[in-house]
């Protein structure tokens, strides 16, 4: 497999694989609102909950992490000889992002089941299982994913903005744009603004789809820097 072909495969891993993950999420969370704006409760879930929500956690794990990896790498190769301090630094964020954020995913994979499970089961400590389900909720989706994890995805996504802004400016401006709205969003998690940190989540997400698919038609067809990446 030629690097352009892995390149492909990662993004369309990201968007058929993250939407996989979304669509799971949404089912072990059942649609409650209250469970989307604080995730603690659903230690309550009961099996079912339990076992969707492993599951989007692993294809959270394929997609927006293992993927990115591939797509990371792709393009330090190709960027890196317009700009070698910028295209390493970018692409330590990204790998930092899929280090640490990937953690995140495969401990809510395991640890979060299992908590659910042993929450429901006969004799437990409710109140201590509930409380470390929320501390492991609390360090995944907010201390990491919502937090960490958007300041690493920035530095790369500025890196790859700056490199391409000559030859694919807009693709740079949407890479710069979501550097910006992903350092946007950690002020309202800093602020527990529970609903603007969630709107900015599914803008968030609507530009980083965009961003995907653009480089996927960037890569199938082509374009410049990429006319000779084998």
């Amino acid at each position: 497999m030629t690097l352009r072909q892995a390149g492909i495969a990662a993004l369309l891993t990201t968007l058929v694989l993250g939407a996989v993950s979304g669509v799971l999420f949404l089912a072990a969370f059942q649609l409650r609102l209250e469970w989307f704006t604080g995730p603690a409760p659903l230690v309550s879930g009961g099996t079912a909950s339990a076992e969707l929500l492993r599951w989007a956690a692993i294809a959270d794990l394929f997609s927006y992490y293992l993927a990115t990896a591939v797509v990371a790498y792709v393009l330090w190769t190709v960027l890196r000889s317009r700009g070698p301090a910028l295209a390493d630094f970018g692409t330590a964020g990204a790998f930092g992002y899929v280090l640490i954020g990937g953690a995140a995913a495969s401990a809510l994979a395991f640890i979060g089941p299992a908590l659910m499970n042993e929450y429901s089961a006969p004799g437990t400590d409710q109140a201590a299982v509930a409380v470390a389900f929320g501390v492991l909720t609390d360090v995944v989706f907010r201390a990491i994913w919502q937090f960490l994890d958007a300041y690493l995805l920035a530095a790369w996504w500025l890196a790859v903005g700056l490199l391409l802004r000559v030859e694919q400016p807009g693709f740079a401006r949407l890479s710069l744009g979501l550097a910006a709205w992903a350092v946007v969003g950690t002020v309202f998690t800093v602020l527990d603004l529970t609903v603007a940190r969630y709107v900015a989540l599914a803008v968030f997400f609507a530009m980083w789809t965009a961003w995907t698919f653009w480089l996927l038609v960037l890569l199938w067809r082509r374009r410049h820097p990429f006319t000779t990446l084998g």
